[in-house]
């Protein structure tokens, strides 16, 4: 360890700032620059292993990155086989401390710290770095609060990046606390994740305390296990895994009352599905931007001509936070604020459609379709959509169209085989349908909705086999997905298989218990087994759940697939 008034290379130690069984931390004071700096020790007994050198050379280059709310890294030094990384002294603290001093948080502080978090991760998301353990301890602050994400230790670091070994996190309770679902069920993981651990940071500004009450599950714990240590450990494992991957927090209700509709951006942040978390940071930041008032644009009657076009921007900008908060009424009307002010700005129009597609509003859509492309025709996103729209319509043949002129202008426009597949599925065109899901799937392997709608073309087809092989496959891509599970179920009853398609349909009714049609099916297939008492048991829950004008037995197809909304003025011009 360091001491007080030790120099090593241009440095002299002030004091310790925190230390832990991988590294020390100091306050040191740069004597060539006369500066204060924090310089990280790595534990001579970790800095002997490899892996955990590795790990340390790993965290340096994942951190050096140049942004205002990242920590900055002077550099990495070895003196008599010690490593230490030289880093940035940041004088307000951690946000931890920050809420141990002074409880919950204003919410224009917690809101203004998120984003800023928000701002730093994106940095780390642009290079494929998932950080994985964010939580307050690892965020930092500069004298005026503005918050520096640390500690990239157990970083997902690709080696583009500068990744180095793949990193394991531990199991420690406390480190289970601050985990996403995902992490916990041992799953890939994506920005996602990092979304995840930000709303739960944003929980912990706006309550003064982590959703979790990590010492009430230890009691209980405790109680179930006695004195016998290894028992009450599992019992503890257990009862974090339930309440990080199955338990929404019991104080979002009261947030609701704190602080209104901010309420809905932690839960959607902090969604047990990452499929309805936002897809990045990013996404997430420009949602909390929609509450700040720094986002209100200026009086309108009092703007110049420059002014009025800085204002359309902010109101499309807004439009966009309120869309990624499926706030769409108020999305609508930031986005006709902002055409009112500058009628020929293709950014609104075009994400207007977006919003009215989501509300099936197929008519209005295509309006704004149109006038997108007659402002950018070579803009590939608005025929997606206007595909989209027109499948809406059942307008099939223009759809179609619109799909093949993208695909004529970029060939690799996985959104307009799938899309396409889908008008082909519509008109029964199963052998075209196939060829285009397959088309994405070379494209994108990845695209699970692509699997779930080849196997319906499939089940169509009568090719159960090969239906079965794409729902599998779709499963082990989400295991989540409901519609792969109900399909497969469909083609098990076909092929005689009913003990497979009862397992099937009991997943949905696990992922979706107000599933419309899932208990006829199932009670049909437990007489198929003979089995009448749970035959009777479902029926009785079908006949009130299930609409009676939709065929109950209706296979279910994946949503056409918007092409992503435009970035922040993607089209904007100087």
């Amino acid at each position: 360890m360091l001491k007080q008034g030790q120099k090593i290379f241009e440095f002299e130690i002030m004091r310790p700032l925190g230390q832990g069984g991988f590294a020390s931390i100091y306050e040191a004071k740069d004597i060539l620059l006369n500066r204060r700096v924090a310089i990280k020790e790595l534990s001579l007994e970790k800095g002997a292993d490899e892996k955990n050198l590795k790990r340390f050379v790993q965290e340096a280059r994942a951190t050096a990155l140049d942004h205002p709310n990242v920590v900055t890294i002077y550099g990495l030094r070895m003196h008599e086989k010690r490593f230490y990384m030289i880093m940035e002294y940041l004088s307000g603290g951690t946000l931890r401390e920050l809420v141990d001093t002074h409880g919950k948080l204003p919410v224009e502080d917690a809101i203004r710290l998120t984003i800023g978090i928000c701002d730093g991760l994106a940095k780390f998301h642009a290079k494929g770095i998932i950080h994985r353990d964010i939580k307050a301890e690892n965020i930092l602050l500069t004298a005026d609060h503005r918050p520096k994400v640390a500690d990239l230790g157990i970083a997902h670091v690709p080696e583009s990046a500068g990744g180095l070994l793949k990193t394991q996190a531990g199991f420690q309770p406390g480190t289970l606390l601050y985990s996403s679902p995902e992490q916990l069920r041992g799953e890939k993981l994506d920005p996602r994740s990092d979304v995840y651990q930000v709303g739960e940071l944003l929980y912990y500004m706006l309550k003064g305390e982590h959703y979790i009450n990590l010492k009430q599950l230890e009691q209980l714990a405790v109680t179930h296990g006695g004195q016998h240590q290894v028992r009450s450990q599992m019992k503890l494992f257990e009862l974090l895994e339930k309440a990080v991957c199955d338990e929404m927090p019991v104080g979002l209700k009261t947030l609701w009352l704190e602080v209104g509709a901010l309420a809905f951006t932690v839960e959607s942040a902090l969604a047990k599905d990452k499929e309805d978390r936002f897809n990045n940071t990013v996404e997430l930041g420009a949602a909390l931007r929609a509450f700040s008032v720094n986002t209100t644009p200026t009086d309108v009657r009092k703007a110049n001509r420059q002014q009025a076009l800085e204002n359309s921007r902010a109101y499309n900008k807004r439009g966009l936070a309120h869309a990624s908060m499926r706030n769409y009424e108020q999305a609508i009307i930031d986005y006709n604020r902002s055409i009112e002010l500058d009628p020929n700005y293709v950014d609104p129009y075009h994400n207007r459609s977006i919003v009215y597609l989501m509300m099936d509003n197929y008519g209005q859509s295509l309006i704004d379709c149109n006038k997108t492309i007659t402002l950018a025709p070579d803009f590939m996103p608005a025929y997606i959509n206007r595909g989209i729209t027109y499948t809406g319509l059942r307008h099939y043949d223009l759809a179609a169209a619109d799909y093949t002129t993208v695909l004529e202008l970029t060939p690799e426009n996985f959104y307009a085989y799938y899309n396409r597949g889908n008008t082909n599925l519509w008109t029964s065109k199963y052998e075209d349908a196939i060829a285009d899901y397959s088309q994405t799937i070379a494209l994108q392997p990845d695209f699970v909705a692509a699997h779930v709608n080849r196997g319906v073309v499939n089940t169509q087809m009568d090719k159960f086999e090969e239906a079965i092989v794409d729902y599998t496959h779709a499963i082990e891509l989400n295991p989540s997905y409901t519609l792969a599970y109900y399909n497969r179920a469909f083609v098990h009853r076909k092929l005689g298989n009913g003990e497979a398609a009862i397992a099937d349909y009991t997943k949905v009714i696990e992922l979706n218990t107000e599933h419309p049609f899932v208990y006829h099916n199932r009670a049909d297939a437990y007489m198929a087994i003979g089995d009448s008492e749970r035959f009777e048991e479902d029926y009785g829950r079908a006949f009130i759940s299930a609409p009676s004008s939709i065929d109950p037995r209706k296979l279910n197809v994946a949503r056409s697939m918007l092409m992503p909304a435009t970035p922040l003025d993607f089209l904007t011009r100087k």
